[in-house]
């Protein structure tokens, strides 16, 4: 498989990821009667920024820099830390105590299983290059 198919398998898994989530987060909606809008909304498109662009800049250092690719999977792992840390410290700003809560839960249901993907994946694709 090439580098270019590994990337957009990457992009392709990120979205039928959040799209499982986000069928759930409804589910989770629909029976709790929960207004989880703004907080899936917001970790749908934080998950998809982040993983498309990491795919997009794996897809460059592995054809450019394959000796690098240990300190980008390092870099990208902190890089999407710290891009958590500032949407939860301007969710903090905005919004109230109550929907603080239910969007710490929500994000951190899509950030975890954002990293867990990351982890599988990238460490297959660096055994096999």
């Amino acid at each position: 498989m090439s580098i270019q198919e590994k990337s957009r398998n990457y992009i392709v898994q990120s979205i039928v990821l959040c799209c499982i989530l986000t069928a759930c987060g409804f589910v989770a909606m629909k029976m709790w009667s929960l207004d989880l809008w703004s907080a899936i909304i917001i970790s749908v498109c934080f998950i998809l920024v982040v993983d498309i662009a990491s795919a997009l800049v794996f897809r460059w250092v592995a054809t450019k820099h394959c000796d690098m690719l240990p300190t980008f999977i390092t870099g990208v792992s902190g890089f999407r830390f710290l891009a958590a840390l500032v949407v939860m410290a301007v969710m903090y700003v905005i919004s109230d105590r109550t929907s603080m809560m239910q969007f710490i839960i929500v994000f951190m249901v899509y950030y975890m299983a954002s990293l867990i993907h990351h982890s599988i994946f990238f460490s297959r694709v660096s055994s096999r290059l």
